[in-house]
């Protein structure tokens, strides 16, 4: 829709990351303390938790109040915030907090805060891009661990379209995340099925009625 960096015929902005973000940021170097107690402990994430380019809060762990206090002083994440995965073999990965959860994140999680200017499911796309994470290949330096550093994030370049051309793409993206729901809700249905028209036939009778009358 928008053409590449180097075929760039419709003459968009070629912008830094940088220039679109208000703050770049990466979480805590030191490798905390986790609590079991869900109730008094704060959500805690790392790269792990956005390798779906969305936020998986399901496997999360949990840090002590004392900790969050220390953590939440340096860095708050707000909703529209990106978080991408900047160490480990799967860097590059971004997501969108769409949520006002109070969390804190890892050295493994850079946070991008979208200006005005750029739409935070746009960014969250142009991150995701072939083409972006080729800049970031580059970067990658020495053997180990990869590591994405700061400086190198925030000189990514990218392409700046129109905010009105924006909008008409995030309207595009988000009516194909709702079809991407909906088929994995139809395939975990189906999962289900399946292994109780082995386990247990009966249930499998069952279920199978109770959807029929749902549709």
């Amino acid at each position: 829709m928008f053409g590449t960096l180097h075929d760039n015929k419709n003459g968009f902005d070629v912008v830094s990351i940088e220039a679109v973000c208000s703050l770049i940021k990466d979480g805590t170097h030191q490798t905390p303390i986790y609590t079991e107690d869900k109730n008094e402990g704060y959500k805690f994430l790392s790269s792990k938790d956005v390798m779906s380019q969305t936020i998986d809060w399901t496997n999360i762990k949990y840090i002590p109040a004392e900790l969050h206090e220390k953590l939440y002083a340096t860095i708050k994440p707000q909703r529209n915030d990106i978080l991408m995965s900047k160490n480990g073999v799967n860097y590059g990965v971004a997501a969108v907090n769409d949520t006002d959860e109070v969390f804190d994140i890892y050295v493994s999680l850079a946070l991008l805060r979208p200006r005005d200017v750029i739409d935070p499911v746009f960014l969250r796309c142009v991150i995701n891009n072939p083409e972006t994470k080729r800049q970031f290949d580059s970067s990658i330096k020495g053997i180990g661990v990869p590591n994405l550093h700061l400086g190198e994030i925030k000189k990514t370049k990218i392409l700046l379209p129109p905010k009105e051309l924006q909008k008409v793409f995030v309207a595009f993206v988000k009516q194909l995340d709702k079809s991407k729901l909906i088929i994995q809700k139809s395939s975990d249905k189906m999962k289900t099925l399946y292994k109780l028209l082995f386990t247990r036939p009966d249930l499998f009778t069952q279920l199978e009625e109770q959807m029929y009358h749902q549709t």
